[in-house]
């Protein structure tokens, strides 16, 4: 089979998905088979190498983003080059998590349990004042409206506390990540 053949075999069997999609697919092909024309291979033996068009459709159907013979020559070509931290970036990394970060997160961490000590406390002052002003006759209303009051308070003190744990856990991925580049890529 040469290039057209199996260039029109794979549109057809591509026909269902996304038209750029087909576009970059066929694109990567004519590539393949430019680089293997240049290599001095006839048409028929890159065809074969790259297998029967209607497999190589089902596999980008069902999400591959490259046949393994395209994906072999991708990676040779686009492997990154490992860069060696510096003692400088080094340095930097370490010194700013021991000096910054640590302390940083311990004390987020005491204002966060801080913050549920006291909506505990809140909330059974309200659970407190509610049981209480069953046997207070005249009290009975400012006791329960004290601990409706408690017990909204605590309420909010929670949600706070929710986005509180939820934005420090955002924070600490950031700075993880920030510290990651770095080490890999330097300041």
């Amino acid at each position: 089979m040469n290039r057209v053949e199996y260039i029109n075999k794979l549109k057809s069997e591509l026909g269902s998905m996304a038209y750029n999609d087909v576009t970059e697919i066929i694109n990567d092909i004519e590539d393949h088979f430019a680089a293997g024309i240049a290599a001095g291979k006839s048409e028929e033996v890159i065809a074969e190498g790259l297998g029967n068009p209607v497999d190589l459709a089902k596999e980008y159907k069902d999400g591959m983003d490259l046949p393994k013979i395209l994906r072999k020559k991708v990676e040779v070509a686009s492997k990154p080059a490992v860069n060696q931290p510096t003692s400088g970036t080094v340095c930097f990394c370490i010194l700013m998590t021991v000096f910054v970060a640590i302390p940083t997160w311990f004390t987020l961490l005491a204002i966060i349990l801080g913050i549920f000590v006291i909506e505990l406390s809140l909330l059974a002052g309200a659970i407190g004042l509610l049981v209480a002003c069953w046997g207070n006759g005249a009290f009975l209303l400012p006791s329960l409206l004290g601990g409706i009051t408690l017990a909204l308070l605590s309420v909010t003190g929670y949600a706070i506390l929710y986005f509180a744990i939820k934005y420090f856990m955002i924070a600490t991925k950031a700075y993880i990540r920030f510290i990651k580049h770095t080490w890999h890529n330097g300041l």
